[in-house]
């Protein structure tokens, strides 16, 4: 029936308008939600659109909100939780400074978490909050939650983080194993792991 009706009040909206009919985003994203089987994906998809409207125009007070709201829809969307996570941290927090900024970042990793509590089997949100720890020059934190993301299917770049991090923390047989295993692991950073190993070896 809800299709039904949007269906209909579509069609009656080109029909009131001028007679080159051209068809734009919102009314795309219309006749898109129609197709699907589950308006529900229908909708967050038109919500995702909206956040990217809202980016463009630099409207960036109104994007978390949405993404918010994407995460009460679908609760299992780990996307929404990274982007949300992501947006907070790089587009919200460094607007303010001392203990509001830190407030804010602290209230990222809470957001990112709740993803977590959602769906633990996704490397994603444990590879964001391993990134945030890792920039804020915590790397004990961000190690752990490396170590969390590397139990799930994820890409080279969970090992190679955390083979940079042994490198700055001066654990030199740390680091010489993370790069050993990303050599094994990941032909096409065989060349760059050797040349890691090398230097790491020389320091010795």
């Amino acid at each position: 029936m809800k299709k039904i009706l949007i269906i209909f009040l579509f069609c009656f909206c080109l029909v009131a308008s001028s007679e080159d009919i051209e068809i734009g985003l919102k009314e795309q994203a219309v006749i898109d939600l129609c197709n699907y089987p589950d308006l529900t994906e229908g909708i967050v998809d038109i919500l995702y659109l909206t956040v990217d409207n809202y980016w463009h125009a630099g409207e960036y007070s109104k994007i978390f909100p949405v993404i918010y709201l994407i995460t009460k829809i679908l609760p299992f969307d780990i996307n929404a939780y990274c982007l949300g996570g992501w947006f907070i941290i790089n587009g919200i927090a460094p607007k303010y400074e001392g203990e509001k900024r830190e407030k804010i970042k602290k209230f990222a990793v809470e957001f990112m978490e709740k993803g977590i509590e959602k769906k633990q089997d996704d490397y994603r949100l444990y590879w964001e909050i391993a990134w945030f720890y890792y920039n804020e020059g915590d790397f004990d934190k961000a190690i752990g939650y490396l170590n969390k993301a590397e139990k799930y299917e994820h890409p080279f770049y969970v090992e190679n983080l955390r083979a940079h991090i042994y490198m700055k923390k001066g654990e030199i047989e740390k680091a010489i194993y993370e790069w050993e295993k990303i050599k094994e692991k990941y032909p096409e950073r065989k060349e760059i792991a050797e040349k890691f190993i090398k230097e790491l070896k020389e320091k010795k």
